[in-house]
């Protein structure tokens, strides 16, 4: 961080006509403007970001500054927003300069505001930042950078700083994980078509695929029984009691006319969810009618 010198007092001469500037009421606040070309000069808070990583111990990261403000004490790795980047990116910069780890941005924790002597107001958005395991080491402006229980975390710089180490660890109780599950399944499904040229994937008896909760363009993996191979295509209906099971352009090369597939369908859900899934399962007879449902 570079300190902010400027300030309503320091300026007195327009940046653009170069003219006396004058100090003006604007609503409750006073402001310096040109009355010639009509520039003001707002003296608006610095926009900041600070890194919230959190390991799977709930152990917290800090570096102990060592520049002012806050010098000596412990702070999330913290700076300023350039003006090339975005939020994101000054967060993960910050991490790796101050604590040289690198990292990923999860979710924005929240904005935050600071006043301070040193750089006057300061706009502060925190980010959930996942690190790649890295063993934190002091960067520019630290001296020390380590990972503390969250139970047991020093004196914390910072009101904003410590307002989004709340935050983050409510954010980590009320997580919510989500899991992958069988939604459709079609099993000892008969090709009965293959087709390279066409664009299209995987052609579905209509009347199946209703009967299997599959929607027209809907991702499937597709087993292929006799010869292992598996694929991720997309469905596409075919006339309603056809018993057409076909594969289209390049997912016609994993099968053959008479080769039986089990076609599958996932959903994501939260872990909680995921106990109320009941998925459709239907099993064919040879000639590709339903021979059994389990709903």
């Amino acid at each position: 961080m570079k300190q902010n010198k400027e300030s309503m007092k320091n300026y007195r001469f327009c940046p653009i006509c170069k003219c006396v500037l004058t100090k003006t009421k604007d609503g409750i606040y006073y402001r310096l403007s040109c009355t010639k070309c009509d520039w003001v000069y707002y003296f608006n808070p610095l926009p900041s970001v600070a890194a919230f990583v959190c390991d799977n111990d709930n152990k917290i990261l800090l570096i102990r500054r060592g520049v002012a403000p806050g010098k000596g004490k412990w702070a999330l790795p913290t700076g300023f927003i350039e003006q090339s980047e975005q939020p994101e990116e000054a967060a993960i910069r910050e991490l790796k300069e101050e604590a040289n780890i690198k990292g990923t941005v999860q979710n924005l924790i929240g904005v935050y505001t600071e006043k301070t002597k040193f750089y006057g107001s300061i706009i502060l958005v925190g980010y959930r930042i996942s690190s790649t395991g890295d063993k934190p080491k002091p960067g520019t402006d630290a001296i020390e950078a380590k990972f503390f229980p969250s139970s047991k975390l020093p004196t914390i710089a910072f009101a904003s700083h410590r307002a989004i180490i709340k935050d983050g660890l409510a954010k980590n109780e009320n997580k919510i994980s989500f899991i992958e599950v069988l939604k459709s399944k079609i099993t000892e499904a008969t090709i009965t078509h293959t087709q390279l040229f066409y664009r299209g994937s995987m052609g579905i008896d209509s009347k199946m695929m209703k009967a299997a909760n599959l929607a027209p363009g809907e991702k499937v993996q597709v087993l292929n029984y006799n010869n292992g191979e598996r694929l991720e295509t997309y469905t596409i209906e075919e006339k309603s009691g056809s018993g057409k099971i076909i594969l289209y352009g390049p997912a016609s090369k994993k099968g053959r006319v008479g080769d039986k597939l089990c076609i599958l369908s996932y959903i994501f859900v939260s872990t909680d969810e995921a106990k109320k899934i009941k998925p459709r399962i239907i099993i064919l007879d040879k000639r590709n009618r339903i021979k059994r449902r389990h709903i």
